[in-house]
């Protein structure tokens, strides 16, 4: 009996340093830091050496397991292998989930703060362009159903574009419906349009994720917006969602946490973005996505593929800030 539980432990270890060091390289090549344990994809040389390591600890000790240890049969090597695998996995992504939180927080800021602007019920943040003269503004939608995530590469990249910037802070509102937060967004363009520094003949919308949904509703209800952009909006909670991309930035816990967010989400149905999109025009609309399905494809708005972009943290990459900004520099500026 001693002698069997010596042989699974044996094989459950090999199996897990082999799986371990297995998914810390295929983590660390297609840069999945929510699945990269114990390096991150910024030390990649660190981290291939490490799972080189554990791949070579695996392979030897596994040959010199089948010497010195009692062979298990078929049937039980195979469930203790795949045990063995399994607990690579779990750790892998527990791991990985804490060393992205312990990485948010050490993350310095890289935008000042804005000015502070009272809207009624709701905060928002007013980010202005160096520059003489009225400048072009927008309002920043973040996502409602993730108010938290960290939109200051994009609202940095668009005020050294010229454009100014007045930020919805979601999280100063609490709970709201659908018609609360259209009536906020249009006191937000209201508000930004009457402020002296800005031209109020060039004034746009930019949302992101359920935002983006938000901001083309709220687009084809307020004829004074000038142009609209909508970043990986949701558009349908029947959309093809992306799989492992999702891991680019966030943990696995965070990313199932989003989708079932998103799929169950009554703002997104109620919104119903896709035929919100013809009451725009003939103003410059457009979306920015990583992937999405024929059957959303519509006429009256341009679709701006980003390559390898994440549906779940839409701002998250450099690709949608620049193009983004690249955009309403042609529309507003």
């Amino acid at each position: 009996m001693i002698k069997v539980i010596v042989a699974v432990f044996v094989y459950a270890m090999f199996a897990f340093l082999a799986a371990l060091g297995g998914l810390e390289i295929a983590a660390l090549r297609a840069g999945f830091a929510g699945l990269a344990w114990p390096i991150g994809p910024r030390h990649r040389r660190l981290g291939y050496s490490l799972a080189g390591l554990l791949i070579a600890m695996a392979f030897i000790g596994g040959l010199l397991a089948g010497l010195l240890v009692e062979p298990l049969a078929s049937l039980p090597s195979v469930v203790v292998i795949f045990f063995g695998m399994s607990l690579a996995l779990m750790l892998a992504i527990v791991g990985a989930t804490m060393r992205l939180r312990r990485n948010l927080r050490r993350r310095a800021p890289v935008l000042r703060p804005g000015k502070q602007v009272d809207l009624g019920p709701m905060q928002a943040f007013f980010y202005q362009p160096v520059g003489d003269g009225p400048a072009p503004g927008l309002c920043l939608l973040p996502d409602p159903t993730a108010p938290q995530d960290d939109l200051d590469e994009l609202v940095q990249a668009l005020v050294e574009s010229g454009i100014a910037v007045l930020l919805l802070d979601w999280q100063s509102l609490g709970s709201a419906d659908r018609l609360m937060l259209q009536g906020l967004v249009a006191v937000g363009i209201s508000h930004l349009a009457r402020w002296p520094e800005i031209n109020s003949a060039r004034v746009g919308l930019l949302g992101v994720g359920v935002g983006g949904d938000l901001a083309l509703r709220s687009a084809a209800m307020d004829q004074g917006v000038v142009a609209v952009l909508a970043i990986e909006p949701v558009l349908s909670v029947q959309r093809p969602w992306q799989g492992l991309e999702a891991l680019t930035t966030l943990s696995w816990f965070e990313a199932r946490r989003r989708v079932l967010r998103w799929r169950r989400s009554e703002l997104v149905k109620e919104l119903d973005a896709l035929t919100a999109i013809p009451g725009v025009a003939p103003r410059p609309a457009a979306v920015i996505v990583g992937c999405m399905g024929e059957s959303e494809i519509v006429e009256d708005f341009q679709v701006l593929r980003d390559e390898g972009g994440c549906f779940l943290v839409p701002a998250a990459r450099m690709g949608a800030v620049q193009r983004a900004t690249e955009w309403f520099k042609e529309h507003l500026a």
